[in-house]
């Protein structure tokens, strides 16, 4: 059952550090001196482009080695050009033209992010690197300073039109974007307002639990599937869950959005009982999800789950064993196999059937009728 399990919260690897909200840029880690505009304004990249999918950013154009003071107008800007400026060796300096640079209206918020990173990050998690790496400060800020992350791409910007869903694809799609950090508030900026207050929830979530992305299940999947509902079963749901690639989030919200609410909140309850004790423990959530509507009893089941080994397609292979079973059938195995599983640890064909006639005669006699 895990393996499904991660290939759902795969995308989260974009949440917080090991699981980060897309790595979101480290802001300026020195003091902000802002100034009015004055003289020319730089030739930044615009925090107001437009993005596709893939998280490409149009009008990008290279920050200039020369900035003029005021030039910067929101903390996007100011940040874009302090990763420039500290790309190859942060420290407590390196982006100082750009801070100095900053429009005054753009100064609360950057020096927020600013605070954030500079104690969190370049003096904290980062600071046992030398240099501290932007890998480390992009990780770091995603996990440790969500909230002055957003609120720096939120700056200047207004709520967009698409939902939650794409700014999971988006946000990967500016790795390899120069102007990172300008891609990655474009990214948000073209969610629409529900998509920024389920994005927002995921990340506070996964930022409060450490960076356990496993204990934001219903958050992840509530942006994954823009909190759309459908018809399907939990059966359904979790088939086509795994037919999916990992980490392709746009399959993924489909087949969790086209399940009904019902549905959703069972393997919901899945989800969580295998992430808090493992999937041994949750035999019985796994038979409400599988949705059991065929006619094979318990013994035949029983061979079935036996026959699925281990490795990638087991929990699939287990759903559908579940999946073709009577009511009964699945009932009577889901109480006969704990027993099993407790006092006949690792045993195969005929020593199982002896052992639970010995250890579990009143369940094993249920499964024999059922």
């Amino acid at each position: 059952m895990r393996q499904v399990i991660v290939s759902v919260l795969a995308s989260l690897g974009l949440v917080a550090c090991g699981a980060s909200t897309g790595g979101g840029g480290s802001g300026n880690p020195y003091g902000v001196t802002p100034t009015d505009t004055v003289g020319g304004i730089l030739d930044v990249a615009s925090d107001t482009g437009s993005v596709d999918d893939t998280g490409k950013v149009s009008d990008t154009p290279t920050v200039t080695d020369t900035v003029q003071p005021g030039s910067l107008k929101t903390c996007i800007a100011s940040s874009q050009c302090a990763i420039d400026a500290c790309k190859a060796a942060w420290s407590a300096t390196c982006g100082q033209t750009c801070a100095n640079a900053t429009a005054k209206e753009a100064a609360p918020t950057a020096s927020a992010l600013l605070d954030c990173t500079t104690k969190k990050c370049l003096q904290g998690k980062c600071a046992g690197t030398s240099p501290p790496t932007q890998k480390c400060m992009d990780d770091c800020t995603a996990s440790d300073c969500p909230n002055e992350l957003v609120a720096c791409w939120e700056q200047g910007g207004t709520p967009g039109t698409q939902g939650c869903s794409t700014i999971l694809n988006c946000l990967t799609g500016c790795d390899s974007n120069p102007q990172r950090f300008t891609c990655q508030a474009a990214c948000y900026n073209a969610v629409n307002k529900t998509g920024e207050t389920q994005f927002k929830t995921l990340s506070t979530c996964v930022n409060a639990n450490g960076g356990k992305a496993d204990k934001c299940v219903k958050e992840s999947l509530l942006c994954l599937s823009d909190g759309k509902t459908g018809s399907g079963s939990c059966y359904d749901v979790q088939a086509c869950l795994a037919k999916c690639a990992t980490g392709d989030t746009q399959c993924q919200g489909t087949c969790y959005g086209n399940g009904s609410a019902t549905s959703q909140t069972q393997l919901l309850t899945l989800m969580n009982c295998v992430n808090t004790s493992g999937a041994d423990k949750c035999l019985g959530e796994t038979v409400t999800c599988a949705t059991p509507t065929g006619s094979v009893g318990c013994v035949d089941t029983a061979t079935c789950v036996t026959g699925c080994g281990t490795g990638a397609t087991q929990a699939a292979c287990v759903m559908d064993c579940l999946h073709k079973a009577s009511s009964g059938g699945a009932s009577a195995f889901a109480k006969l196999a704990p027993c099993v599983q407790k006092n006949c640890p690792g045993c195969t064909g005929s020593a199982c059937q002896n052992c639970a006639a010995s250890k579990c005669l009143s369940d094993a006699l249920n499964c024999n009728s059922n």
